[in-house]
């Protein structure tokens, strides 16, 4: 079964957490997919953090999900 967790901030402050978030996540769940997004994010912060995907709005990451799902 894929599986798929997004994370979104949209303060600085929510941000600062997702690299703590993102680990923690691969560690207990090392198959599990990664996409984040929001007002404060961009691809490079993304990549950075670790995440496996970044949607720079609502239906971009609607369209990652679908296309990593099917």
């Amino acid at each position: 079964m894929l599986k798929l967790v997004g994370l979104s901030a949209l303060m600085t402050t929510t941000g600062c957490n997702m690299e703590e978030t993102i680990n923690h996540l691969k560690e207990s769940c090392p198959d599990c997919k990664v996409m984040v997004g929001g007002a404060v994010l961009n691809e490079s912060y993304a990549e950075s953090i670790g995440a496996d995907f970044y949607g720079r709005d609502a239906k971009e990451s609607v369209n990652i999900a679908n296309k990593f799902l099917k």
